[in-house]
């Protein structure tokens, strides 16, 4: 793992991750209000939905950036990324939910959000000097910063081919 990668996760994992839920929160998110509500929200097709357009966002990124040398290269690591992060990922959340007080029937579907979200926090970490960061570092992570729980999208879904530009709708958080 590169050394900004690493700092990223070392950040993540140092986060008040959830110790804000329920608090405070701009009129420019939708607000979520409890768990149950945001373990809807973070499972709904909606979501997915926009968290898989935002993916393939990034992967075009850097497909953008070919026939520059070494590109196909940066793509390639993504998977070594994935085995390296996902076990550190996982053991850290596996230690947070215990702590908080989730309804049973939503700790799996919490469990993955944070999986999927942390995981593309670090891959646009990875990819940041190759391809602008343009949703899950720049929309999601301040949240977890802060403490809450960006868990959905109130709008339409990102279209195919979503070029990272927001044109209405609003991230939903607890």
């Amino acid at each position: 793992m590169k050394p900004r990668v690493q700092q990223k996760l070392e950040s993540i994992f140092g986060y008040p991750i959830f110790e804000s839920v329920g608090m405070h929160l701009p009129d420019s998110v939708a607000h979520i209000t409890n768990w149950r509500s945001a373990a809807k929200e973070c499972s709904s097709k909606r979501w997915g939905n926009c968290q898989y357009m935002a993916r393939n966002a990034v992967q075009r990124g850097v497909e953008k950036q070919y026939p520059k040398p070494g590109m196909w290269e940066r793509l390639q690591e993504w998977n070594p990324l994935a085995e390296e992060a996902t076990p550190l990922i996982n053991s850290f959340i596996d230690t947070l939910l215990p702590r908080v007080p989730l309804p049973d029937e939503s700790k799996e579907k919490i469990k993955h959000s944070l999986q999927y979200d942390f995981f593309y926090i670090l891959l646009e970490c990875e990819l940041s000097d190759v391809s602008e960061p343009i949703f899950f570092l720049k929309h999601l992570e301040p949240w977890y910063a802060a403490g809450h729980f960006p868990c959905g999208w109130d709008g339409e879904e990102f279209p195919e081919g979503w070029d990272g530009i927001i044109r209405g709708g609003r991230l939903m958080v607890y």
